[in-house]
């Protein structure tokens, strides 16, 4: 599957899946899963929860099946996005926070957690599409020197 149909479908199914979890935490409202919605946001929710998917499903497609190795290297940028996004959410939430910033009690910690759950949802994300990328190189290579050894003994024999 080509990049850009692989975007397209991790667009939809980030919104898709953003949405149910919206749902979810409409019947839990004092639950973890509440409070990182709220403090996610749509706009940061549904691009966490997109790129995220594009970046599993970019690191099944280019290391579990065996692309060439050209490819994974013009490709394994897309792992990093859902941190990336997640660290402009930082910045973003940092920087609207600023006008009222001096007004905000010291000792609280609602306005920093709000502002770091986005980078929090994002490595996840990246963390998990980095194992499964580490996870295909490390069985593509066990399996081609399995290969390898299975050969040297059909020629010894």
């Amino acid at each position: 599957m080509r990049l850009s149909r692989l975007l397209i479908l991790s667009a939809f199914g980030g919104l898709a899946s953003f949405s149910l979890l919206q749902i979810a935490a409409s019947h839990l409202p004092s639950s973890f899963i509440a409070d990182t919605v709220d403090s996610l946001g749509m706009l940061y929710g549904a691009m966490i929860f997109g790129a995220g998917l594009f970046a599993i499903l970019a690191a099944f497609m280019n290391d579990l099946w065996n692309s060439p190795g050209s490819r994974i290297l013009r490709t394994r940028w897309i792992v990093f996005l859902p941190a990336l996004i997640g660290l402009v959410g930082v910045l973003h939430g940092y920087l609207s926070m600023a006008s009222y910033y001096a007004a905000l009690p010291e000792d609280i910690a609602v306005p920093h957690n709000t502002a770091w759950a986005t980078v929090t949802v994002g490595s996840l994300f990246t963390i998990a599409a980095t194992a499964i990328m580490f996870t295909g190189r490390h069985a593509n290579q066990d399996s081609s020197s399995l290969t390898k050894a299975l050969l040297s003994e059909k020629a010894e024999q």
